[in-house]
């Protein structure tokens, strides 16, 4: 345990010191109380270990023998912590329960069950939900003790909102460009590159194979043609934060970089594909290059592919700017044990041996810094690392779910040629602008 992460232990140490004073003495049939900030409704540990929902006063946290923590985490995750919880329960005598729910499902469930007393102290999410759920009160901030230096700082910026950190994140991903070994020497570092690469290839039609065309709508991989040379999608200030007034979507920038994606697809480098038919043709050896993210390694480590991976070229000279998704560990708005479940978070799972086999679970890029080095020679994680460093971080605002539809719509009337950039992105700007209004 470094002296940073140690401030936590420390905090924890002195809340259980205190409640060892209260349980010598009790006054009220109880093993002992210490006051902390918590909800009027929380979900506490029955003495015999049962959950139950209990009301509460404001400022009161009972801690008794059998206090339990939950976390909530998907199958992978829950498997790598369950080495990090017995060691946290070796040592403070506090039981952490892990429930494994599915991750797509963690979001809905825990802004159900937080309000109704129940649900977890600590649950792991992705940054994007960070602005609704600190909307509907369902996370607090985390106090990060100057341990915020051990992170990445696109995965923190992801879980910034109004100025607060809401996670600690653990892993962060965005897009980069596969690339078959067998019929590309080495991987281009820009567009014009590319545009020769395929025009020796003259007998494969789709060259490229970015997903966003065909029937399905992809504003997640076709973001990065936009945001090259200045597009964005609202505009940003590290001090203040998003301003929903200025929307870049139909921005002269975003039309330009868009102008571009059109160009490649008159010349036949990228085609009209939908995610499904992109892997495919790469998987199959019939398209050289293929726009994805980490969670295909996977997949390509069990083919017979000869593949390796690159940061996305550049567009006119100008770093494409993808997208950056971060996952991390919330702690419940309604825990009554705030202090113990960041311990547990900065004391035991920021360490290299967790991270490192949280990222060994599911390789995508560490937002642990120290992991991320020891990675350096990597040249997988070196590719999408090299990506996320030009990346900007998924806005976390509620207000994307009117964004995600209108963009990734007329980002597909675009790849279709069924709408001009001009045309399409000042359909996209008013609709979201009509939306924020509404």
């Amino acid at each position: 345990m470094n002296a940073s992460r140690g401030k936590w232990f420390a905090a924890f140490t002195a809340l259980v010191l205190v409640v060892s004073a209260c349980t010598s003495s009790p006054t009220d049939g109880n093993t002992g109380t210490t006051t902390v900030s918590s909800p009027s409704t929380t979900r506490t540990a029955a003495t015999n270990g049962a959950l139950t929902s209990t009301t509460i006063a404001s400022t009161t946290t009972r801690l008794t023998d059998s206090t339990e923590l939950i976390l909530w985490a998907d199958e992978t995750r829950a498997a790598v912590l369950e080495k990090a919880v017995k060691a946290f329960e070796d040592a403070t005598g506090v039981t952490i329960t892990i429930e494994i729910i599915e991750f797509s499902q963690i979001r809905g469930q825990v802004q159900i069950a937080g309000p109704n007393g129940e649900g977890p102290d600590i649950f792991i999410g992705a940054n994007g939900w960070t602005g609704q759920l600190v909307t509907d009160g369902v996370v607090q901030p985390i106090d990060f003790r100057d341990n915020d230096g051990d992170f990445l700082q696109v995965a923190l910026d992801g879980f910034r909102f109004a100025g607060s950190l809401y996670a600690m994140p653990y892993a962060t991903e965005t897009v980069a460009m596969y690339y078959n070994a067998d019929l590309v020497a080495q991987a281009p570092a820009t567009f014009e590159e590319i545009a020769d690469i395929c025009a020796a290839l003259s007998d494969i039609d789709n060259c490229v194979g970015v997903p966003g065309g065909g029937d399905v709508s992809d504003a997640f991989h076709n973001y990065p043609f936009m945001s090259a040379l200045g597009g964005y999608v609202f505009a940003y200030d590290a001090t203040t934060g998003y301003d929903l007034s200025d929307i870049g979507l139909n921005s002269r920038n975003a039309v330009s970089g868009l102008d571009f994606l059109v160009d490649q697809i008159d010349a036949g480098v990228i085609g009209s594909v939908d995610y499904d038919e992109a892997q495919n043709l790469f998987l199959n050896g019939e398209q050289p290059f293929w726009v994805t993210g980490p969670w295909e390694l996977g997949t390509l480590g069990d083919s017979a592919l000869n593949w390796s991976v690159a940061k996305l070229p550049t567009i006119n000279g100008q770093p494409q700017s993808p997208f950056v998704g971060a996952q991390g560990f919330f702690v419940s708005a309604f825990s009554e044990y705030a202090v113990i479940a960041q311990s547990f978070l900065f004391d035991y799972v920021a360490t290299a041996e967790t991270m490192q086999a949280l990222h060994d679970a599911d390789p995508r890029i560490p937002a642990f810094r120290s992991v991320l080095d020891a990675l350096s020679d990597d040249p997988v994680t070196r590719a999408f690392a090299l990506s996320a460093a030009d990346g900007q971080p998924i806005p976390n605002l509620p207000e994307m779910e009117s964004v995600w539809g209108p963009l990734g719509e007329n980002l597909r009337a675009i790849r279709n040629g069924e709408l001009s950039p001009q045309e399409a992105m000042d359909a996209a700007s008013q609709a979201v602008e009509e939306s924020l209004d509404g």
